[in-house]
């Protein structure tokens, strides 16, 4: 028996994104949520979507459903399925996304690429683009995430048209990031109890007997609180962004600032730095590399941990390297990322403004 809870809670007042939470007990028998009989406890898995994403009737097999359309009316997909035991092993599930692409197959598991960190658990990142077109004359691109749990395994999935995916490309990483377990309170439930009846995979929507936002997270903080350095200019908020900003470089050149809370580790810092490094097509590294590469920087109460990141070469159709620049700190149990990123001349030049930001940013 699963018993699910969906509900919507914000990360902040600039920051809407859903909530959601599903209760999974570890084997156990259907007339109780409880724990099994080698003492391991119920989990619930929670995360947190975008707020650009419509949530869509969750159906089938799905926990969760959600889309977005681009601005020719293009659609992608997304979906959180959860299905028993290995459900086939990782490298047949990636085989069979790449399958779905008309991909051939992989042989070997050290194809997939380094896992991340989700709490004590991993999770398995695939990024995959059709050789040629699949459907509406485009090529079509698959994000996703595998989680394996014991008892269940959770597939995040992205599925649509190359170009559009890859605009959300960041925005899914970071709901993977959002991703968090822990271990739920086992109860007992009797067949004649009048506690509401699980809500079914089939339920959707947020109208159910399911915890209420301020269950699930901690009151709406206040807003963040900031000096902006000469030449910065604020810019609409957009994807899970709590504040969003712009520079100006040399030549004209801008670099884009964004300040991201996610609950929880958010996967770790060594996760999302090498999730960085993959926007610049460098290779991952490892915690001691971690160490080499980045520094720990005080301001304003805040310990953070800061990476300069530079590419070899021109990427994604730019002229000239681009850099990242960011900040990652944890406060009341909610990970802050602090991020610029450019042409690596315009980010050079905005070094000091940077962190004379880190040092006015007050979080909430």
């Amino acid at each position: 028996m699963i018993v699910i809870a969906a509900g919507l809670a914000g990360c902040g007042k600039s920051d809407d994104s859903q909530i959601t939470v599903y209760r999974i007990p570890k084997e156990s028998p259907p007339a109780q949520l409880a724990s099994n009989d080698s003492g391991d406890q119920a989990v619930s898995v929670h995360w947190s979507a975008p707020p650009s994403w419509e949530e869509q009737p969750a159906s089938g097999f799905r926990k969760g459903s959600y889309s977005f359309r681009g601005a020719d009316g293009k659609s992608a997909d997304i979906s959180v399925i959860s299905f028993p035991e290995a459900a086939g092993g990782l490298l047949a599930n990636v085989n069979r996304w790449r399958n779905q692409l008309k991909l051939a197959p992989i042989a070997n598991e050290n194809e997939i690429g380094p896992p991340m960190k989700i709490g004590d658990r991993e999770m398995f990142f695939v990024d995959l683009v059709s050789d040629q077109p699949v459907t509406d004359g485009s090529k079509s691109r698959l994000l996703g995430g595998i989680l394996p749990l014991p008892g269940e395994t959770w597939f995040f999935k992205m599925l649509g048209p190359d170009q559009l995916v890859e605009s959300h490309k960041e925005s899914f990483q970071q709901f993977l990031s959002s991703v968090q377990l822990t271990a739920a309170q086992s109860q007992p439930i009797a067949q004649n109890s009048s506690a509401p009846p699980p809500m079914s995979a089939n339920s959707g929507g947020s109208k159910t007997d399911a915890p209420t936002a301020s269950e699930l997270e901690a009151p709406a903080a206040a807003p963040l609180q900031y000096k902006l350095p000469p030449g910065w200019e604020e810019k609409p908020l957009s994807t899970m962004r709590a504040a969003s900003f712009k520079t100006v470089g040399p030549e004209g050149k801008e670099t884009d600032v964004s300040v991201v809370t996610l609950p929880g580790t958010a996967g770790g810092d060594l996760a999302n730095v090498n999730r960085w490094r993959g926007q610049l097509n460098l290779q991952p590294i490892d915690e001691n590399g971690l160490s080499k590469a980045a520094e720990h920087v005080q301001a304003n109460s805040h310990d953070y941990l800061l990476v300069d990141l530079q590419s070899d070469g021109p990427i994604s159709g730019q002229p000239d390297k681009q850099s990242i620049l960011a900040a990652i700190t944890l406060e009341a149990n909610r990970c802050w990322f602090i991020k610029m990123t450019g042409d690596t001349a315009a980010v050079e030049s905005q070094k000091s403004a940077f962190r004379d930001f880190l040092q006015s940013l007050k979080l909430p």
